[in-house]
């Protein structure tokens, strides 16, 4: 008999143990894996350009995109519309060269995976002033004097950029030398005014903080009637960010597009004296 109880306890012990192994072996596999894939995925950033119906305008005027950006452009037009890269090029301008083409109520894309400036304009609505460099609005263009043109901005670092540069004032007229200059920061930016009348430096206001992120101030640069050879001045540029600057003597500031539009008294009507700045980080 006690040998039967020991057998018969013994069998007991081991179905308890059992029991506990097993549902100990249960709840360990049970618990879920998560995989890590979903946390890889990398979603494609995408911003887009409008192109209203009968301005002759892109809206906006600059956009900034990181690298690898899908832009659109939707033509919300009556019309069809061919843009294109301007000729300018550097090594931080229009590393990327494009000509798109889009039918009216229709989109078009392109991705933008180099940093830097990209300026373009419509090939029927603005024209390429070869002697300037610059867009100029068409007579005929629904928007003049406001010419057809863009700028994609894309954020990032560039090598090889200057630390100080110098700009100026072409002589006899009334537009920088350069639309479009880059630098490092800390940035030292020169102008040289050739010209016989004064000029100003005057950032356009308005825009998103990465555009003017800092008030770098309301400079006058004295014409050679002032100052025998005209005057130079310097403005330091510490804070990264594009600056959109224009001359107060001959623009105005359109409230709506927040562009500056050339006087009818300026040298070089329609073309507007602005110029553009891109400071980039180490």
């Amino acid at each position: 008999m006690r040998k039967a109880r020991l057998c018969l306890n013994s069998m007991l012990v081991l179905i308890v143990l059992g029991g506990i192994l097993s549902t100990t072996t249960s709840c360990t596999t049970s618990t879920p894996v998560r995989s890590s894939s979903a946390s890889a995925t990398k979603i494609t950033p995408r911003a887009s350009v409008t192109i209203p119906r009968a301005q002759d305008l892109f809206t906006p005027f600059i956009l900034q995109v990181q690298p690898r950006t899908i832009v659109t452009w939707q033509n919300d037009d009556s019309v069809a519309h061919v843009f294109t890269t301007t000729p300018d090029r550097s090594a931080f301008m229009n590393l990327q060269s494009f000509s798109l083409t889009v039918a009216a109520g229709q989109s078009i894309q392109f991705t933008f995976a180099q940093p830097g400036l990209y300026h373009y304009y419509d090939t029927a609505a603005a024209t390429w002033n070869r002697t300037f460099s610059r867009v100029a609005a068409g007579k005929n263009a629904r928007g003049f004097p406001i010419a057809m043109d863009g700028i994609i901005w894309v954020q990032g670092l560039i090598s090889g950029l200057p630390t100080a540069t110098l700009n100026s004032i072409l002589a006899g007229h009334d537009e920088y030398a350069s639309e479009f200059i880059a630098a490092s920061s800390p940035a030292s930016i020169s102008w040289h005014n050739f010209d016989e009348d004064a000029h100003f430096f005057g950032q356009v206001p308005n825009w998103p903080a990465a555009i003017n992120p800092v008030d770098a101030g309301l400079h006058r640069m004295a014409g050679s009637q002032d100052v025998p050879g005209g005057q130079t001045i310097t403005i330091l540029f510490d804070t990264p960010g594009l600056y959109y600057y224009y001359c107060r003597n001959h623009d105005r500031i359109d409230p709506t597009t927040r562009r500056a539009v050339a006087l009818t008294k300026a040298s070089d009507y329609p073309l507007p004296m602005v110029g553009f700045i891109l400071v980039v980080g180490k």
